[in-house]
This record gives C-alpha cells, structure tokens and sequence, in this order.
C-alpha cells in the first residue's frame, strides 16, 4: 500500500512546493519566507507578541533573532546585535545595558521590547518596556508620535512622519544618509516645539541622534551600503499601497539583504551621531505647557565636548542621569541600578574615550 501511494504524495508535495514557489504570497501566509535565511524566516507577529517603538528590534524579533514573543534578555541583545547588524561588541553592551537597567530588570536581565508586561518582574515595581517615556523613547522621533500629542500612544508607526523623512531624502538623491537625517531630526525637533506643550528634549535625547545613524550606517545592505527607500521601508514595516500611501506592516529584513561588512563600533556612532548633531544643532530643554515656551536646560553639547570623546562622555552622563522606568516616582535611583550600569559601561567609557570614572559615587 505503501508503495502504491508514495508516487501520489510525492506529486502533491511537489504541487505544493511548486505554489509556494510561483506564488510566494502563499508561503508568506503561513509564516515563511521565501527570500529570507532558512533559520530566521519572517513570521508576523501574534495577537500576544509584544512590539515596540525601534524597527531595529522589531525586525530582529519577526525574524526570531529575539524571542518572537518580545520578551528578550542582555545576552540574547549583545548576541542578536552583533549577529543580525555586525554591531560591535563595545556598542552592542552599550546598548543591551541602557535598555535593560532603564526599561527592564537588572536582576533577570530580561526587557520587553514594546509594552509593561509581567513577565519582566522589578526591583520594586513592574518595568514598564521600551514604550516607557524619554528613555529609548522620545519626543520628536523619527516616524513615531509624541506621547502627548498621541493619548499615550508614543510606539505606533506613523506613515505621515515616515512619508516626511522619505520626502527629505529625495532632497538628497532618494538617500536615507546623513544629510537627511540631520535634517530631519530638525525639522522633527521644531515640529515638535510648536505642536507639543509638553515637548521634552533633555540631554539623553542625543541617543536619538545616535540612533538616527542606524538608518546608514546598519541597515543599508553591505553589499553598497546605500540607505534607499527600498531597505530602509522594509526595517520600518512602511509599505506603499497601490494608491500611492504608506502603510504599517510588520518590520522586516529586506530581500536578498547582507549586513555590514566590518562592526559597527561605540566609536564609529559617536562620530556619526555628532556629525548629524553638529549639521543642524538645537539645544536640550522642554516646552512649559503651551506649544513654544521652551526653555534650555543647563547641560548642554557646548564647544567643549564637540568632539568624539566629548560627545560620547555627554552621552555616558546622560545615561546616567535617567531615572529608570520602574521608579519614576523616586528621586533617587537605587544604587544597584547605578552600580549594574557603571560596573558594564565605565570599562568602555572610560577606556575608548577618557571620560572620568563614576564609581566614586556609588561609596
């Protein structure tokens, strides 16, 4: 009997193959892909997989480089980094540290990568995940609404904001590179200035200019290293409908994409996220409840630390002054937090760029 009906399944399994070939739409549907690496295919994101405001960490979730359902931890970031965008290790530890000491749970070293959720337990209370405010996130982001502006909503792409950057780059021969993007991120400030009363944009909101840098220095494919419309759309989960409008589909690693031939290093974002920076300069502050009554905060990129080593010790300061999303409402922050973020960044800080040692203040 067996080997009476082997024949006809053989034929099935060769129509099947043969639809998801001609049709790939109908692989797609079943959580394939048929242009990505066989051990990382696309599969959208379920009804409880979590999902947040950075495309980088989305994309890397859908593809299974993080555990798809949005729960990750510190060594499965490091390792994710470097695998999937050839960070380097320096910065790929930079970052793991700053999202899992601000958003998530130190003890654990687990982070949710978009909303609270209590799988992420807390020193005292519930993490509330990168969602939570002027942390990884911030007002003025690149295609993602101010929290106020939006009733709470700061993690949701926003076609318009990315319809605009894409507009800026056909200034810049339809490149996603630093001129756009430095732009951008100023007419993104401004915009932000004028609408939101609650603007916010204190120091730490230069990582936003470092993470601005992602979009030509990681996410081009390395085989040019280009930042086109037809890379950086897929990252974002923009999508352009027949009718000429984007749309937001889960990130997602474009077709036929190799990463970045040589690490992206601490030293090489430093140097990128100053020159975006420095290109179009605005100061640090907030509005005081109405649209245009900003005032400057005290700390400031001045002409002293306009330089690598400066920005990057701009940078570590900034991080440290950040409250932690699970104690918003004390004003100090405990010191095991504190010590969890010197104990991994002083090493890197300290030796790449000379900034002074912060281990003094936790005695």
């Amino acid at each position: 009997m067996y080997y009476k009906s082997s024949p006809i399944i053989f034929f099935i399994w060769v129509i099947l193959i043969t639809q998801c070939i001609s049709f790939p739409h109908l692989a797609s549907k079943r959580g394939l892909d048929y242009n990505q690496p066989s051990d990382h295919p696309f599969i959208p994101p379920g009804s409880n997989d979590i999902r947040g405001p950075c495309p980088a960490l989305n994309t890397a979730a859908n593809h299974g480089y993080l555990n798809r359902s949005g729960i990750t931890n510190f060594d499965e970031l490091v390792i994710m980094q470097q695998d999937l965008y050839n960070i380097g290790l320096d910065l790929a530890i930079i970052l793991a540290t700053i999202g899992v000491a601000l958003d998530g749970d130190i003890i654990t070293g687990k982070l949710s990568i978009g909303r609270q959720s209590s799988k992420v337990p807390g020193i005292l209370t519930t993490p509330s995940g990168l969602n939570s405010h002027n942390r990884f996130e911030g007002d003025a982001s690149l295609t993602r609404n101010d929290i106020f502006l939006a009733n709470g909503d700061d993690f949701t792409f926003n076609s318009t904001l990315f319809e605009m950057m894409y507009n800026e780059s056909l200034n810049n021969g339809g490149l996603f590179n630093a001129e756009t993007l430095s732009q951008f991120r100023y007419d993104r400030y401004q915009q932000s200035k004028a609408e939101n009363g609650q603007f916010i944009f204190l120091p730490q909101a230069i990582l936003l200019y470092a993470a601005a840098t992602f979009l030509y220095e990681v996410f081009p494919n390395g085989t040019d290293m280009l930042p086109t419309i037809n890379v950086i759309s897929p990252f974002f989960g923009a999508q352009k409908t027949d009718c000429g409008e984007w749309i937001g589909v889960p990130e997602r690693i474009p077709c036929n994409w190799a990463k970045r031939k040589t690490p992206y290093s601490a030293v090489d974002l430093n140097v990128q996220a100053l020159k975006l920076y420095l290109a179009n300069p605005v100061l640090f502050g907030g509005n005081t409840g109405k649209p245009n009554s900003f005032i400057a905060d005290l700390q400031q990129l001045t002409s002293d630390n306009q330089t690598v080593n400066g920005v990057a010790c701009f940078i570590y300061q900034a991080i440290l002054a950040v409250t932690p999303s699970e104690i918003d409402t004390v004003v100090i922050k405990p010191a095991s937090i504190l010590s969890y973020i010197i104990n991994k960044l002083d090493p890197i800080f300290g030796d790449q760029f000379g900034c002074p040692s912060t281990r003094f203040k936790l005695t």
